[in-house]
């Protein structure tokens, strides 16, 4: 069992790039991204007075909207492209026959390698974004760190979708579903489950606990989305 796992995984890696990613195509996209956002974060950052507004119990969806929806978005995008042609002409067989185990392994790795590389460049953006209110400080680091759960909520959520029906317009057409009742609503319809707990400022205006159940939560159905989706069903 251990001997073929670790065939499965020395596989994955040695043929990413003639398999799952032609050139690395994906990847350059990803990275693309990323450095627009970071520009954008450098050019265009948060107002230093960011905390203050908070602790006022204002709503800065102007502010907060780019880390709490824009970049998680553009993370499920990028998720359903990777996965795009496994559901064309049914190829997703002919990977799975390949990965024969109850737990498509290499579906995770390709689905980690996409948000991995959104969380750590969101992260770094972040730190830039809110320069003004903390560079770099232990309040910079949680005024990061606390985007990190949308990305691999929304990103799960475009994965389990798209694996379950089979097909990645399903995945698309639910999770913009999702995401544009969630942010029209302002974090009010999906309440816990809103990606929104940022811009709403949850943490001040309702309850600390409330804001850091909604993170909690978003972080345990991914995990959930996530296992639905890579359990290979024969």
């Amino acid at each position: 069992m251990r001997t073929s796992i670790f065939k499965t995984d020395n596989v994955f890696f040695k043929h990413y790039f003639k398999i799952y990613d032609i050139r690395g195509f994906k990847l350059k996209i990803t990275a693309a991204l990323l450095l627009l956002l970071f520009l954008y974060s450098v050019f265009f950052p948060a107002p230093s007075n960011y905390l203050l507004s908070l602790r006022a119990k204002y709503r800065l969806f102007s502010v907060d909207r780019l880390y709490d929806y824009t970049v998680p978005l553009l993370a499920a995008l990028m998720t359903a492209f990777a996965f795009f042609n496994d559901y064309k002409n049914q190829t997703y067989r002919f990977l799975g026959y390949y990965h024969p185990g109850p737990f498509n392994r290499p579906m995770v790795y390709r689905w980690a390698i996409i948000v991995f590389l959104f969380c750590i460049g969101s992260f770094v953006s972040a730190g830039f974004y809110y320069r003004n209110v903390s560079f770099f400080g232990l309040t910079g680091f949680f005024l990061s760190v606390r985007f990190l759960p949308n990305i691999v909520f929304l990103s799960a959520l475009m994965l389990c979708v798209t694996a379950l029906t089979k097909n990645s317009y399903a995945g698309l057409f639910v999770t913009l579903v999702y995401y544009i009742l969630d942010l029209f609503s302002e974090g009010r319809l999906f309440k816990l489950f809103s990606m929104g707990a940022n811009a709403a400022n949850f943490y001040y205006a309702i309850s600390p606990e409330y804001y850091l159940f909604n993170r909690l939560l978003l972080c345990l159905a991914a995990g959930c989305f996530l296992g639905l989706a890579c359990y290979q069903r024969r």
